[in-house]
């Protein structure tokens, strides 16, 4: 691989021309390297990457409209990411021409992914009320595809739409408690769902997020809500240890105790 940041905006400018979807693995796992390192630097690289992606979008070929449609879907999910090139403008556009094709072409099972990766990206990068009850409403249409039929799917869904739920009530203080009532159902049923199909790691994020949300619920003044989170907590902590998670459970029993605020 290429050293410099000239070398390498060179040898992906060659590689997307020549081959979209096979040079976006290789960009993505450089991406994913630049950000894990934490290096000021190393986010300039990954900026930089993302703008040359960007910019030469309108020029990339694909083998036809669908392969098209999948590869802006998952340059939608990088921009809508936390991270140095995260631009939720850009995945907005993106999104937006994905599903409009899933749409016409009546991809129902990529419509559903579509629609929650949307979701997901309005409810990482929003920063307005209105951003976020758009992000619900996306989480929803992908859960109408998401049924019980479709359960570990449906608890992917059900689990992001606690997290903007929980966004939602600080970005609307005067309705926040319906809000976080309704994060806390989302987490519930994303736990129940994981339980049945014994997925240990993720039935135990939903409890922590249950959790969570109940303290800030009890925090609002609904006393009973923090007996059930050091409940969902405690559950968490200990689904976490048989999986070797040791911060994890630490974080959660800390938290349990009121000795902390949520990492």
């Amino acid at each position: 691989m290429p050293g410099s940041n000239d070398e390498l905006l060179r040898h992906f400018r060659s590689a997307f021309a020549a081959e979209p979807v096979t040079a976006y693995r290789e960009w993505f796992r450089l991406q994913e390297e630049l950000r894990e390192s934490g290096e000021d630097a190393d986010a300039l690289i990954g900026r930089a990457l993302a703008d040359a992606l960007w910019d030469s979008l309108p020029s990339l070929t694909f083998q036809g409209p669908e392969a098209r449609a999948r590869f802006l879907h998952n340059v939608g999910v990088f921009f809508g990411s936390p991270g140095p090139a995260a631009d939720l403008d850009r995945s907005r556009r993106l999104f937006v021409e994905a599903v409009g094709f899933f749409e016409s072409a009546s991809d129902e099972a990529w419509l559903a992914r579509a629609n929650h990766n949307f979701a997901t990206s309005l409810s990482n990068l929003g920063t307005t009320g209105a951003e976020l009850r758009e992000s619900l409403e996306l989480f929803d249409r992908a859960l109408a595809w998401r049924t019980e039929e479709r359960e570990i799917a449906r608890g992917v869904t059900l689990h992001n739409r606690g997290l903007a739920l929980r966004r939602l009530a600080e970005l609307d203080p005067e309705r926040a408690r319906e809000h976080l009532a309704g994060s806390a159902r989302s987490f519930e049923q994303a736990a129940e769902i994981r339980e049945r199909h014994a997925l240990s790691d993720g039935r135990a994020r939903s409890l922590f997020h249950r959790g969570v949300t109940l303290l800030r619920l009890a925090g609002e003044g609904d006393a009973p809500a923090g007996g059930e989170a050091a409940r969902c907590l405690e559950e968490a902590a200990a689904l976490f240890d048989r999986l070797g998670k040791s911060e994890s459970a630490q974080a959660a029993r800390q938290l349990a105790l009121g000795r902390e605020e949520e990492p």
